[in-house]
């Protein structure tokens, strides 16, 4: 195991919750005409893909407690993406599971089954959230996707199966959700990068560089939505505590067999010192802030939630 810290700092690699290929088959939930609940998201609307678990869940969470009307979006069937040997994307038991989490929050939220890879459904997602809710506000393009892979040894299947969601999978649930932020008179649009998308990362050179696209993707909006007054923003964060994380083909590309080892290659790269991996609730926290009030007069740019480890970043 790496001892030295630009060993630990090039073993690093972080993920996301994960979408995949299937219909806008399920939807259910519970919603009401009137969801201006009090919280800094009070009367708003939210889309959240990769919803089912991980951060996507968390931020469903953080919203609804805030008052926004919340629509999850996952893929929930780990059958309809390539399979990875030491990891699977959330099932549907557990997308069920995050939505009854959520409804103990808010009775205002529904749950979608759909697959971000395809444009056609996610427009039909945001047709649902304005049928359910009245309009659109925020939607936060957060479903991820990981192959572990060398850069010399990775294949066809690793880099189209990784950017048709890393990448086209942002794309498709920003402009999906334009027409109805355009119609509210502006809105939020946010997505999830990585600090793997902020520095070069051995072992996964798909995942990398696909979160280096949203971020270039994500500036693109920035500039070119915000005369509608829509922000776009990417949050990258740092090693979070997800299943995609604690994954046994995360810490074999790690090089390591445990979950203490793992931290121990980490924890001393993360400044803030709070603990050797970042929970799903921190990266909520900052979705939140660029959904929310303070966060009208911000667009362009990538926020590191990283407990500190941007700081260590050369550019």
């Amino acid at each position: 195991m790496p001892q030295s810290a630009s060993l630990n700092r090039r073993k690093l690699l972080t993920g996301v919750a994960a979408a995949g290929a299937a219909g806008v088959g399920a939807i259910g939930g519970a919603a009401r005409a009137d969801h201006a609940a009090p919280g800094r998201l009070a009367g708003k609307t939210a889309l959240v893909t990769g919803a089912a678990r991980g951060i996507g869940l968390a931020i469903a969470k953080a919203y609804a407690a805030e008052g926004a009307a919340v629509v999850m979006l996952d893929l929930a069937d780990p059958g309809a993406v390539p399979p990875v040997e030491g990891f699977r994307i959330a099932n549907a038991e557990e997308f069920d599971a995050g939505y009854q989490q959520v409804l103990q929050i808010s009775p205002n939220v529904i749950k979608i089954t759909a697959d971000v890879r395809d444009v056609r459904q996610m427009e039909a997602a945001a047709a649902e959230a304005v049928r359910r809710f009245g309009g659109l506000d925020i939607a936060v393009a957060n479903a991820g996707y990981v192959r572990w892979h060398s850069f010399a040894e990775g294949t066809e299947l690793d880099w189209k199966s990784v950017y048709d969601v890393n990448v086209h999978g942002v794309f498709n649930t920003f402009k999906a959700a334009i027409p109805a932020l355009r119609r509210r008179g502006g809105g939020r649009l946010i997505s999830l990068s990585s600090i793997g998308g902020r520095q070069g990362v051995p072992g996964n050179g798909a995942y990398n560089s696909s979160k280096w696209a949203v971020i270039g993707l994500t500036k693109q909006a920035a500039i070119e939505l915000g005369p509608d007054s829509i922000t776009a923003n990417a949050i990258a964060p740092g090693p979070v505590d997800t299943p995609m994380y604690r994954s046994v083909a995360q810490r074999r590309s790690m090089g390591v067999d445990t979950i203490e080892q793992q931290d121990a290659i980490l924890g001393p790269m993360l400044p803030l010192g709070y603990s050797p991996v970042m929970a799903p609730s921190d990266i909520a926290d900052a979705a939140l802030f660029l959904a929310g009030p303070g966060g009208g007069a911000i667009s362009g740019t990538v926020i590191d939630s990283a407990f500190g480890y941007n700081a260590f970043y050369t550019a």
